[in-house]
């Protein structure tokens, strides 16, 4: 039944629901994982665990800091859901829904990825979890713009 289902999936939505799976699995491994965080060792002051010599925080630990970071989490799920209704939807309405994948997709990945490659810090302290989220998010707003070329090949 399971083989059946992936043949059925376009090329788009293959894109979409890796992305998912990734993003949200990456959520609750760790984000930070170090020895010697520096700069950020004001975070594990806050956290309670200073007397640490290793320190690894995932999007639960970060989100218990700051609440905020659950709606990183709460952008996978929301990408989960459409890619599960949008299994059954009209053309205009999985058209819409494609629209929306890029943008959840490309409101996370992106930075995520730019931030990763780019800064010296968080290179230096970033874990499994934040590549992961990061390149999940990718591969949903990719997922959506293949969707999105696929009706485009289609209208014509």
């Amino acid at each position: 039944m399971g083989k059946s289902f992936l043949r059925s999936l376009s090329l788009g939505e293959r894109f979409i629901g890796a992305g998912v799976i990734a993003a949200a699995f990456g959520f609750f491994l760790p984000w930070i994982s170090t020895p010697d965080l520096g700069p950020l060792s004001g975070l594990l002051g806050q956290l309670g665990a200073s007397e640490l010599n290793h320190v690894s925080l995932s999007g639960v630990d970060l989100g218990k800091l700051m609440g905020a970071v659950y709606l990183v989490l709460l952008a996978a799920i929301a990408s989960g859901v459409l890619f599960y209704f949008s299994r059954s939807a009209t053309s205009p309405r999985k058209l819409l829904m494609s629209g929306f994948q890029v943008m959840i997709g490309s409101l996370c990945g992106p930075g995520i990825i730019v931030e990763l490659l780019f800064i010296p810090l968080i290179q230096s302290v970033a874990g499994m979890g934040l590549w992961l989220m990061g390149l999940g998010f990718c591969s949903i707003a990719a997922g959506g713009l293949m969707s999105i070329a696929t009706f485009g090949k289609t209208a014509r």
